[in-house]
């Protein structure tokens, strides 16, 4: 039974991993654009002789960091990020085995997500500021009720990044992005204001975002990245 239970496992890995290896070689090519539209579930389980159960599955992955989006009238699309970015989402999200140890990954973060915060509060346009702006206060939201909001945590990282204008930055932070979510997933919280810091701790950053304030931006990151590593590994 056990042999049987690993022989499936796999199988929906590999199945899935089928999905995500075509969309990403869709969009590699150019074949599929950001806000394009991706094919149906059962095009998608006809072109790769999948169940539809795994492509929902992989589509759900996909959905779930932002990388596509279900619009009326438009179907699926592929959401308006860079497709080098989105490619490395992809491979990201399909290969969860590498991991890379949680201290690392924290540590490079640090240092890039600084950096974005500096170039964004230089950089950032009108558009990049009220996405900026809307996932902190959809964040807000959650944290109000006690809610965790780690989709809208990452996402507004995700914003700050790409207002960065820097499009390395983005793909390095975008990379990493499913592991850090991956971590934080699993970890069980103690902290009963936790939700409430990490608002200030945002609100601060996008306060001097939005004041333009280059060396506050960075400051103001690079405190929010160490008191969430802290949080993770306190000494």
């Amino acid at each position: 039974m056990k042999g049987l239970q690993e022989k499936q496992t796999d199988d929906s890995f590999e199945d899935e991993s089928k999905v995500l290896g075509y969309i990403q070689k869709q969009i590699v090519s150019g074949q599929l654009k950001a806000g394009d539209r991706l094919p149906s579930e059962r095009q998608l389980c006809e072109i790769l002789e999948v169940s539809r159960g795994y492509v929902r599955k992989a589509l759900s992955r996909l959905d779930h960091y932002g990388l596509i989006e279900t619009l009326p009238q438009r179907g699926t699309i592929v959401a308006e990020l860079g497709s080098k970015a989105i490619s490395g989402l992809i491979a990201s999200i399909g290969s969860f085995d590498e991991s890379f140890a949680p201290m690392d990954l924290l540590e490079i973060r640090e240092i890039l997500e600084g950096y974005a915060a500096k170039k964004a509060a230089r950089l950032a346009t009108q558009e990049d500021l009220q996405e900026i702006l809307k996932w902190h206060m959809e964040f807000k939201a959650k944290a109000d009720i006690g809610q965790r909001a780690l989709d809208e945590d990452h996402l507004l990282h995700i914003a700050i990044a790409k207002a960065s204008k820097n499009p390395v930055c983005l793909s390095l932070i975008s990379y990493i992005t499913p592991q850090i979510i991956a971590l934080n997933v699993g970890f069980s919280e103690s902290d009963p204001n936790r939700f409430e810091r990490t608002f200030e701790e945002h609100d601060r950053l996008v306060k001097s975002i939005l004041a333009k304030d280059e060396h506050g931006a960075e400051v103001a990151m690079m405190d929010h990245m160490r008191e969430a590593r802290r949080r993770r590994f306190p000494d």
